[in-house]
């Protein structure tokens, strides 16, 4: 059967994640640094980190909500620091776009963009992500159809409802679908389950320790995806 649609993981599969979240809570931390310092006084950025983690393994039900986290972690700390109701709301909603504006501001991987500009060209591509980021800031916006995430569901990889939700929207079956990521449970396990074929990206020549299942296709570099997809057809 035809492949006519890839869906593709978008944190640690596109671009390497974590230093740009860094940067971003830095960015975060400087605007409230310079814009309610009360607030810096109960918080340095280390401390505000380690409260965010905190508030995160006492409210479960918001790990999959990251931006609805932050925002509250936010809110929770300048209530501390004396700013409470719509004040409070507002500073909480300036300190996330000046963190979110900044987790938009990643560096694909190399040969991603072109990857991505050939596969557009023959299959529809739909984002799935349990993070945050937004296609539209970060400029490849229109070279996806669609763009679902775990807080927008309510459901975290490994779960289904991400796969569900592009399988529905692009009107294709598993088997007319591929999936493209770099993590073992979330990505491959997950969408083989579904019946859907995989391509894990390892790019950090990391060995496979699923027992479950294996990857349909494995990729080093992201040059060599379009290929891959084709070998799969």
């Amino acid at each position: 059967m035809a492949i006519k649609l890839v869906t593709l993981d978008l944190d640690n599969t596109l671009w390497q994640t974590d230093p740009v979240i860094i940067k971003a809570e830095q960015a975060c931390h400087r605007w409230i640094v310079e814009n309610v310092p009360q607030a810096a006084e109960f918080y340095t950025f280390e401390a505000l980190h380690e409260y965010k983690n905190t508030i995160a393994e006492c409210y479960p039900q918001l790990r999959h909500k990251v931006s609805e986290l932050r925002f509250e972690v936010l809110r929770r700390v300048f209530l501390q620091a004396g700013i409470s109701g719509d004040e409070g709301r507002q500073k909480a909603q300036q300190a996330f776009e000046v963190f979110y504006q900044a987790r938009s501001e990643v560096t694909l991987f190399a040969g991603a963009l072109d990857a991505l500009t050939t596969l557009q060209k023959n299959y529809s591509l739909i984002a799935l992500t349990n993070g945050n980021a937004d296609l539209t800031l970060i400029g490849i916006d229109h070279l996806f159809d669609a763009h679902f995430n775990a807080e927008q569901l309510g459901a975290a990889k490994p779960q289904p409802d991400l796969f569900r939700a592009a399988l529905s929207h692009a009107g294709v079956t598993p088997e007319q679908c591929i999936h493209v990521g770099d993590h073992q449970e979330q990505d491959i396990v997950a969408a083989r389950r579904l019946g859907i074929k995989t391509v894990w990206v390892n790019l950090t020549d990391a060995a496979w320790v699923e027992d479950e299942c294996t990857p349909d296709q494995e990729i080093n570099h992201l040059c060599q995806l379009p290929a891959a997809i084709q070998a799969l057809q």
